[in-house]
C-alpha cells in the first residue's frame, strides 16, 4: 500500500511537471550594438564608460553568468538578476586608458544561458596621452647616452595597422652626443630627434611600423643597430631590441563568424624544469595547444626571443577539437643561476591572437 501511494505521488508531480517543461523556451542576446567607438578619449580625464542595453529577445528568461575582457584595461559591470523575455540588462562597460596611448580595441564577452552561449561584443577608441612629459627612468646605456627602454614592444598590431612607438634618452656626458640609426628594413621607419643631444638633455627615438608592408603575421623580432658618436670619446655601438606581433584584423568579423571562430588553449601556462644537473647540456619538455573552437586555427609562429630556448615548429593548422604538441628545448649548459623567458604563440583565435608560456629553469 505505502508503494503505490509513493507512485500516485510521482505520477502526479509528472502530471505538473511536465506542461511545465514544454512550456521553457529559449532566452536570447540582442544588444543594441555590437561595437561602441569611444572616439578620441583623453588619458589625462581618466575612464571612460559606456553602457550597452542587452535585450533578452527569447521566451525564457536570461541569466548572464559572468562577462570577461580581453584585456585588464576594460572592467564590465552587468545585472546580475535574470532578465525576463522582451526585457533589457545593462552591461557597464569601463576603459582605463592610463598608460595605453593610441588606437585600442577590446573584446567584452557575455556568458549566458541563452541559445548562443558566448557573445561578444567590442570597444573601441583612441587615447589621447597626456600632455605632461612624465618622469624617465633612464637604465640602458650607449657611451654617454642612457635610454629608457632596451626593448621596443609593439604588443598587438594588425595587418593593415601602423603603430609608432617612442624611446627616450638622455645625454648623462659632458659633450654633445650624436645618435644615429643604422640600417632598418623597409617596413621599419625610425626617426631620431635632435640628432645631436646636449649635455643634460633629452632626445627622442620615435618608431613607425607599418604591418601593411610587412606583409607577415606571427611575432616578428628585429634588433636595430644604434651609434652614438661623442668628441674625444669616438663612437659607441648598441642595439635596441624590437618586438612586433601582428595579428589578424578582426574588427570586422560578425557575430557570427566570432561565434565559428578557433580558439587557442594552452594546455599550461608554466614549464618549469626546476634544478638542472651541473652536466646536463639540454632539457626538453612540451606544451600542447588545443583548439576549442568551430573551425581551423593556424598558427603563425611559436616562438621565443632567448637563443637559449629552442620551439618546434609543430603544425602550423589545427582542426577543431585537434592538439598539437610542442617540443621546447632549453641549452641547460649556457644557464647559470635562475632562468625565465617566455615562449609567444601567435594564432587567428579572434579572443587571445597572442597566447604566452613561461619557460623557467635554475642551475647552481
Amino acid at each position: 500500500m505505502q508503494r503505490m501511494k509513493i507512485w500516485a505521488l510521482v505520477v502526479w508531480l509528472l502530471a505538473f511537471a511536465c506542461p511545465a517543461v514544454r512550456a521553457q523556451g529559449v532566452a536570447q542576446v540582442e544588444p543594441d550594438q555590437q561595437v561602441f567607438n569611444f572616439g578620441t578619449i583623453e588619458e589625462a580625464k581618466g575612464l571612460a564608460s559606456h553602457v550597452f542595453e542587452i535585450k533578452n529577445t527569447g521566451t525564457a528568461p536570461l541569466v548572464i553568468t559572468r562577462v570577461t575582457a580581453s584585456c585588464g584595461c576594460a572592467r564590465p559591470e552587468w545585472t546580475k538578476e535574470p532578465v525576463k523575455p522582451g526585457e533589457s540588462a545593462k552591461l557597464k562597460v569601463t576603459y582605463n586608458p592610463k598608460g595605453r596611448p593610441g588606437p585600442f580595441y577590446k573584446t567584452i564577452t557575455i556568458y549566458s544561458n541563452a541559445k548562443m552561449r558566448r557573445y561578444n561584443l567590442a570597444i573601441k577608441g583612441n587615447v589621447k596621452p597626456k600632455p605632461k612629459e612624465p618622469v624617465y627612468n633612464y637604465f640602458y646605456a650607449v657611451g654617454d647616452v642612457k635610454l629608457n627602454f632596451s626593448d621596443v614592444l609593439f604588443n598587438e598590431i594588425r595587418e593593415n595597422e601602423t603603430l609608432g612607438r617612442k624611446v627616450n634618452l638622455k645625454n648623462f656626458g659632458t659633450n654633445g652626443a650624436t645618435v644615429r640609426v643604422g640600417k632598418v628594413p623597409h617596413w621599419l621607419l625610425v626617426s631620431m630627434s635632435p640628432d645631436t643631444v646636449m649635455p643634460g638633455k633629452t632626445g627622442e627615438l620615435t618608431f613607425l611600423l607599418d604591418a601593411t608592408k610587412l606583409k607577415k603575421k606571427g611575432r616578428v623580432v628585429y634588433y636595430v643597430p644604434l651609434e652614438v658618436a661623442t668628441p674625444g670619446k669616438g663612437k659607441v655601438t648598441g642595439v635596441l631590441h624590437l618586438v612586433a606581433n601582428c595579428v589578424d584584423d578582426f574588427s570586422k568579423l560578425t557575430t557570427a563568424q566570432l561565434e565559428a571562430a578557433p580558439k587557442a588553449q594552452l594546455s599550461g601556462a608554466l614549464l618549469n624544469f626546476g634544478l638542472l644537473e651541473n652536466g646536463e647540456k639540454k632539457v626538453t619538455g612540451t606544451v600542447e595547444l588545443h583548439n576549442a573552437g568551430k573551425s581551423e586555427l593556424r598558427v603563425y609562429s611559436a616562438m621565443s626571443d632567448d637563443s637559449r630556448v629552442k620551439v618546434s615548429k609543430g603544425k602550423k593548422t589545427v582542426k577543431p577539437g585537434q592538439t598539437v604538441t610542442f617540443k621546447i628545448t632549453l641549452k641547460a649548459k649556457e644557464l647559470v643561476g635562475d632562468f625565465s623567458t617566455l615562449v609567444t604563440f601567435v594564432t587567428n583565435d579572434p579572443v587571445e591572437p597572442v597566447a604566452m608560456l613561461k619557460v623557467a629553469a635554475r642551475k647552481e
